[in-house]
């Protein structure tokens, strides 16, 4: 692949242009950073109103809910949960040439997110068995802080 000055590089440093990619995938946050943003889909807050959460979550028509029981609404991958939480569960993956990431919103109240420096894992494993590998950990944990610990990377 080729840089901008035409030299031949690895796929990860060259095959794509990040000054085109402000909206799809221009962002740079690290895992902290996406569950920081994933807290203002919560309740509300002066980023989003009620007004906004409501039209994220609305159910698209005319597609509506995929046979897998999510659909996409504004952003996030949304799984109505029909027992306790907030009836629903959101997530939003990403991948370049070079980097992965997942972050998930619970109906439990809880989020959590994973940023990797590689696409493909030469193992054959596949990004989608870290899904299930983090849902695996949250149900592992029996006792949760009862406040945020944002002070502890954002003073």
């Amino acid at each position: 692949m080729l840089d901008n000055s035409g030299t031949i590089v690895d796929s990860p440093y060259g095959t794509f242009n990040m000054r085109l990619h402000d909206a799809n995938g221009g962002w740079i946050a690290s895992a902290v950073d996406l569950v920081r943003w994933a807290s203002a889909f919560d309740t509300g807050s002066p980023i989003l109103n009620s007004t906004s959460l409501g039209r994220a979550w609305a159910v698209p028509n005319p597609t509506g809910v995929n046979s897998n029981g999510w659909y996409y609404g504004l952003g996030w991958q949304v799984r109505p949960v029909t027992t306790g939480g907030t009836g629903r569960n959101t997530w939003h993956t990403g991948s370049l040439p070079g980097t992965y990431s997942i972050v998930v919103r619970t109906c439990h109240g809880l989020s959590w997110a994973a940023v990797f420096n590689r696409r493909d894992d030469e193992s054959g494993l596949t990004y989608g068995d870290i899904d299930p590998a983090l849902w695996g950990a949250f149900r592992a944990v029996t006792s949760w802080p009862t406040h945020n610990l944002w002070s502890t990377y954002f003073g």
